[in-house]
């Protein structure tokens, strides 16, 4: 069985989580005594609204703790930098960087599921990074799916080759696609 077909991404998995967690967000609401402040927060996350978007937290807030996780996945203290971006998912969970990290986190701990559960969702909040495909296909690689992992260094090399994401990572793709050719 493929790590793209783990349990974390599962279609059937996902869709029974958000029916629990929609019905136990629902049971909570039913019964709390909500203050109006309150209600409003909750009808304004009701229409899509982040709470970055309802309490003003601006873009420099958020750069501020993508900054923090970063520091503290450079420092090998993967537990601190989840706590920083877990909050950050609250706050604003479309934000992409945040999923790219969550993957970067499980990624340096070998759990490849929960790295590539990650990854595949940054890359549906930013479809054309190579950044995404690269970490996909070293876990993929690492998992020792070889066709996948070449999908997905190519796809990184195209995106790349057009000009998208970080310079090297043209580069980077190559000789990930060289070492599963050898």
């Amino acid at each position: 069985m493929s790590i793209l077909n783990s349990r974390f991404t599962d279609r059937e998995t996902l869709q029974d989580a958000h029916a629990f967690a929609a019905q136990l967000v629902d049971g909570a609401f039913e019964h709390a005594e909500l203050d109006e402040r309150q209600k409003s927060i909750v009808e304004l996350m009701g229409e899509g609204l982040s709470l970055a978007d309802i309490f003003g937290i601006t873009k420099d807030e958020l750069d501020a703790l993508v900054n923090q996780a970063c520091l503290f996945i450079q420092a090998g203290d993967t537990a601190k930098a989840r706590d920083v971006l877990t909050k950050l998912a609250q706050l604003e969970p479309t934000d992409e960087r945040g999923s790219y990290l969550l993957g970067t986190t499980f990624q340096m701990e070998g759990d490849l599921e929960r790295a590539v559960f990650f990854y595949t969702r940054f890359l549906a909040l930013d479809a054309t990074n190579p950044e995404g495909y690269l970490r996909l296909g070293e876990c993929l690689m690492t998992a020792g799916e070889r066709n996948e992992a070449t999908a997905a260094f190519r796809t990184a090399l195209d995106f790349a080759r057009e000009g998208k994401g970080r310079p090297g990572n043209a580069e980077h793709a190559e000789q990930m696609l060289g070492l599963l050719a050898a």
